[in-house]
């Protein structure tokens, strides 16, 4: 497999580094200072949230190769201040035409080389956003991650911890010499000068094919060719006086949070009390039982039908509440029959951004696993993503695979709004746990008053259908919780963090930004 090369370099990373800024006119948080920096420098310079997203994105593409990209896929959701309208645009990825449900059988990996490999969407998607909502010029915004490829970077400590992990566990190698991609660097000059027909159309499309075709991979210049980017409606939650949006289908994101915030309505998590055992625990059967209808009806929306009606009534929501036992676990095998659960595809990069006209852009994009398939477009220089380990085994599902079918994904880009004004807006990475984590986020601020900065920072849980047991941190959760849900009938994992939240929250004439300071990442504004 062809190596890319990673380690220290010549651009240093921007000083004001940190994990809280506050700010009066424009903000942001990502996963890296560089990228935080040059969408501040961007919108400085006239642009708007869409502007900065497409910069960001470019930037984390290059100093972010593990989860960032152009290789991959995501989803934007946006408020447009003009219109207070919210958006929502669905560039994942989709299944190759040749795609069959057998691909996989006989020990053929659906996470690693070039056939786990979908039709990336990420350029369509960041395309598609700026032709609608930009204000700069698209080679502008590509330029500074051009010139961060060409120059080199600083390797992060997250960065750095994630290659060795993928070199002693994937068995993908990683050189440490400085991070300079010079074949990146031509790459994004292609793509500045000639938008997204050369990455579906051009060169870097017939070295696409041709690069993994030889390895194994099955994506045609056709499938390249046919992708599109698609806006969607928003999936919209009435939750006290908040409008909570979030992604529809082919993401969980609505789903799960629309019946999660209503089996919670019906319980007094106030009285019950913040981080506490009980409080945890309700949390927990609840997105147990957010996850079982998931994994029951989450498919391509053009494929496969979601019964908004029933999942998100009163009587469904009445329904999970009444099996809930307040003080004791509830095996999933008891509530309904085993189905394909959604896969954990565990690392994605989430931005959120916010201008100085009061428009915001939250987008989590993701290459699937860690440095997504390990395969390295030849004489390009960028990852492409592992996006076919995200459809279910079983046929029955609606997220088996299927020639041109999206899979299903966990991408939880939100915005939350108070009387039509932006209150709230989150996102994170985190695999399957991810609307959880932004659930858990929203409640911490909204229900326990929490500063954005707490309700971050704050100990994370993550309670699927299957496995059964509760994943927790084991550096911030305090033993006596431990020990509490375990005599609560829990089974419990450790983990050492879950998720990176980055986070915009808006009050008093005020846009605090949080960056999670589980990893690296920085908040800016100004």
């Amino acid at each position: 497999m062809k190596r890319l090369a990673l380690a220290v370099a010549f651009i240093a990373s921007p000083a004001f580094a940190g994990s809280v800024a506050v700010a009066k006119h424009a903000a942001l948080a990502t996963a890296s200072p560089y990228a935080t920096q040059i969408g501040l420098d961007v919108m400085k310079r006239g642009g708007n949230a869409i502007d900065a997203a497409v910069a960001v994105a470019f930037a984390l593409a290059v100093v972010q190769p593990q989860a960032g990209n152009i290789g991959g896929g995501g989803f934007l959701i946006y408020y447009e201040a003009s219109t207070q309208a919210v958006w929502t645009l669905d560039f994942r990825e989709v299944a190759p035409a040749a795609a069959t449900r057998d691909m996989f059988a006989g020990g053929r990996s659906s996470r690693d080389g070039a056939l786990a490999v979908g039709v990336p969407g990420t350029v369509a998607g960041l395309t598609e956003m700026h032709d609608r909502f930009g204000r700069l010029k698209w080679k502008d915004l590509v330029a500074p991650a051009m010139r961060l490829a060409d120059n080199g970077v600083n390797v992060s400590e997250d960065l750095r911890a994630d290659a060795a992990r993928a070199k002693a566990e994937r068995k993908i190698e990683f050189v440490k010499s400085p991070f300079v991609q010079k074949e990146l660097a031509a790459t994004l000059t292609r793509i500045a000068e000639k938008g997204r027909s050369d990455f579906y159309d051009g060169e870097t499309a017939a070295r696409i094919v041709e690069g993994q075709r030889a390895a194994g991979g099955i994506v045609s210049l056709r499938d390249l060719r046919e992708y599109k980017a698609v806006w969607r409606a928003p999936i919209r939650i009435a939750f006290r006086d908040l409008d909570v949006y979030s992604i529809p289908p082919p993401s969980a994101a609505g789903l799960m949070l629309t019946e999660e915030l209503n089996i919670l309505a019906g319980f007094d998590l106030k009285a019950t009390g913040y981080q506490t055992a009980s409080t945890v625990h309700l949390i927990a059967e609840a997105s147990r039982r957010a996850a079982i209808d998931r994994d029951r009806y989450l498919g391509d929306p053009t494929t496969s039908r979601t019964p908004y009606q029933d999942l998100f009534s009163p009587a469904r929501a009445a329904q999970w509440r009444s099996s809930i036992n307040p003080t004791r676990a509830t095996p999933t095998i008891t509530l309904t029959e085993p189905s394909a659960t959604i896969a954990q595809s565990l690392h994605t990069t989430h931005f959120t951004i916010a201008d100085s006209d009061g428009n915001v852009a939250a987008i989590t994009t993701t290459l699937g696993d860690t440095f997504g398939s390990g395969f390295v477009v030849p004489r390009c220089g960028f990852l492409l993503n592992g996006a076919m380990h995200d459809f279910a085994t079983s046929d029955r599902s609606p997220n088996a695979i299927a020639s041109g079918r999206r899979m299903a994904s966990a991408l939880a880009p939100t915005i939350i709004l108070r009387h039509h004004q932006p209150y709230l807006a989150l996102g994170s990475s985190g695999g399957a746990a991810i609307p959880n984590i932004v659930l858990q986020t929203l409640l911490n601020v909204v229900l326990f008053g929490k500063t954005l900065g707490e309700a971050v920072a704050a100990p994370r849980y993550d309670q699927q259908s299957l496995p059964e047991d509760i994943t927790y941190e084991f550096l911030k959760t305090p033993d006596v919780v431990v020990n509490q849900l375990r005599a609560m009938g829990h089974g419990l994992r450790q983990h050492e963090t879950i998720g990176d939240v980055h986070a915009l929250m808006f009050e008093s004439g005020r846009i605090t930004a949080v960056s999670d300071p589980r990893r690296g990442g920085a908040a800016g504004g100004y």
